[in-house]
């Protein structure tokens, strides 16, 4: 597929994890985002945002693909403030 003078994916038009990451990786350039940004950043994101919103872990890991109890995804999670992500904050 093409769009805006650029090839997107594979010759099927299908979004390719390579085309993905090359969308992601662009548009956080383009946008003046620091650091390195990957489309594994959708990953990341997707289990850190489901998490600060209260999903289960293992809803969480069952969507993106992790075995129950994978100590991986517990990797994937971003740490927040220290405040607002507190365990004992609603006790």
């Amino acid at each position: 597929m093409t769009r805006h003078g650029r090839t997107i994916g594979d010759p099927d038009g299908r979004l390719t994890p390579g085309a993905a990451a090359d969308v992601v990786t662009r548009i956080a350039a383009a946008a003046g985002l620091e650091g390195r940004w990957t489309g594994h950043s959708l990953r990341r994101g997707f289990a850190t945002a489901a998490r600060r919103a209260g999903a289960a872990l293992e809803r969480i890991g069952r969507h993106g693909g992790w075995a129950d109890g994978s100590a991986a995804l517990l990797g994937y999670l971003e740490e927040g403030d220290r405040w607002t992500d507190n365990p004992v904050v609603g006790l």
